[in-house]
């Protein structure tokens, strides 16, 4: 398995063999519109998420919503909840730890800072992690332009915390860690996808059994006086809960019908165009990116495009 496989398998995170066999006689003209759109959903419900009072019991609600959504796609669809063996279900376990892991670490990083310049540290960070892990590890061949897209994203990550490092504003640099650690735990659910659909695992399913694995870690985020604060985020967002979660299903299952009208590396470059997406949320949430920061966002995606070339 290398970082031009997972590219071959939609990348990180819902294609399958199905989807690559229907590619050829399915029509193209759609594809690249609704894998702008899964990006837009994608970044969207992150933004939800961050506009929250609650981030913890926003982010539980917005998964078990998607989780209920996605498990009353499958008799709908003709999906039945199988594996194709006991490894696959493994697997898909372990991805839920991961997203577990990540969730956690999303709400922390969304609370301590900006939509902008969190969303393109994990996404353009863990980009960066399934490149590294491919090339050093698994011996794949990398090519001028990933190598160039690897440097743009180190190059933005520094550029979002440049004047933190000259002003030393310690505290700001200790906040941005959730987001460097939420991309590790990205980066490791993408590659369990992954290692999931080469055993020719359905995607729903898939999705469905992570959705429910990494709700205890969220549910541990809000050990503190559950019930209180899940009814209370119910009362005072019940319409933003619905559409978050209703985002978070959409920009999956879109993804998936883009995958299958669209090539798979052209797929996941369209994907990554959720950075940008985020940063003009960002703008739209007011929060104060600088310009030096909106550079540093904007060379991360970049980054994050050549990585997917």
């Amino acid at each position: 398995m290398g970082f031009d496989t997972i590219k071959r398998h939609g990348a990180a995170v819902f294609c399958g063999p199905a989807l690559w066999k229907g590619f050829k006689t399915t029509t193209m003209t759609l594809g690249p519109l609704l894998l702008l759109l899964s990006a837009l959903l994608h970044a969207a419900w992150n933004g939800l998420a961050k506009a929250s009072k609650d981030k913890e019991s926003f982010l539980f609600l917005t998964i078990l919503l998607s989780g209920l959504l996605t498990a009353a796609s499958l008799p709908i669809s003709g999906t039945g909840f199988i594996f194709p063996d006991n490894r696959a279900f493994a697997i898909a376990v372990l991805s839920g730890v991961f997203e577990g892991f990540y969730f956690l670490t999303l709400s922390k990083a969304l609370r301590a800072s900006s939509l902008g310049k969190s969303y393109a540290i994990m996404r353009g960070g863990a980009m960066v992690l399934v490149w590294m892990y491919s090339t050093v590890l698994l011996g794949e061949r990398a090519h001028g332009l990933q190598f160039l897209g690897a440097v743009f994203v180190l190059l933005g990550i520094l550029a979002m915390n440049f004047q933190d490092l000259l002003k030393g504003k310690r505290q700001n640099l200790k906040n941005d860690i959730w987001a460097y650690i939420s991309a590790i735990f990205i980066a490791g659910y993408h590659l369990a996808y992954h290692e999931a659909l080469t055993e020719n695992t359905d995607p729903k399913p898939l999705f469905l059994v992570a959705m429910i694995v990494s709700l205890p870690f969220l549910l541990y985020g809000i050990r503190s006086a559950p019930w209180q604060r899940l009814k209370a985020t119910m009362t005072s967002h019940p319409a933003r809960v619905l559409l978050c979660g209703s985002f978070a299903t959409a920009s999956f299952l879109i993804f998936l019908y883009g995958l299958k009208v669209s090539a798979p590396g052209f797929a996941i470059s369209l994907r990554n165009s959720s950075i940008f997406f985020a940063v003009l949320f960002s703008v739209f949430l007011k929060e104060s990116l600088t310009r030096t920061q909106i550079l540093g966002a904007t060379t991360i995606g970049l980054g994050a495009l050549l990585l997917s070339l």
